[in-house]
């Protein structure tokens, strides 16, 4: 924010002083730095932590020894499927109802029950925010009476999606800062009906 304010200053300060630049500059004054993310304390833990046996799953990207991103094989297998492709659009319905049944397949396995009884739908989304901002909306519009529960921590931006679709947010916990594993009583204390 600090950036950008010094920005707007030197760039009015460059251009001829208009009320339109001062303006915008006040615009940006009722706008403070965002809270602190309170999923990446799992990753300041991970860093924290001296065991040579640990893994830092916490934001999303896994890394070797040095610190480098490891890239799947399954990543690179598909890169390289795409790779020179000129035509690159959204899949077909055709296209998205396989990648939703390979991928209930993937989850569930392919002789489970809800794949066997197709109890399952589905939709391709551009990414994880978007495939909750997707669902937020639908359970809002669908069932307008349900909440969601999001876990502690979780990314923020999870709480401001549910947030803005207006559905009502429950929480449960599930990490144990102590043990670095899974809080059973306290996740089971939180979702009691």
């Amino acid at each position: 924010m600090l950036i950008w304010r010094r920005y707007l200053m030197t760039r009015s300060m460059s251009t001829s002083s208009s009320a339109t630049t001062i303006e915008g500059l006040r615009w940006w004054e009722r706008v403070g730095p965002a809270p602190k993310d309170p999923i990446l304390a799992v990753s300041e833990a991970f860093l924290a932590d001296s065991s040579p046996l640990k893994i830092n799953l916490g934001v999303g990207a896994y890394r070797d020894d040095e610190g480098k991103p490891v890239i799947l094989q399954c990543v690179r297998a598909a890169e390289a499927k795409i790779s020179g492709t000129q035509f690159l659009e959204s899949l077909s319905s055709a296209a998205s109802t396989k990648l939703v049944e390979d991928s209930v397949q993937l989850v569930y396995g392919k002789d489970s029950d809800i794949v066997k009884e197709r109890r399952f739908t589905g939709l391709q989304a551009l990414s994880g925010t978007g495939a909750c901002r997707l669902f937020a909306e639908f359970q809002r519009h669908f069932y307008p009476e349900s909440h969601i529960y999001l876990p502690v921590p979780t990314w923020s931006n999870h709480h401001n999606i549910w947030r803005a679709a207006q559905v009502p947010v429950r929480t449960f916990h599930y990490y144990h800062p102590d043990s670095k594993g899974l809080h059973f009583a306290a996740l089971m204390d939180d979702i009691k009906v």
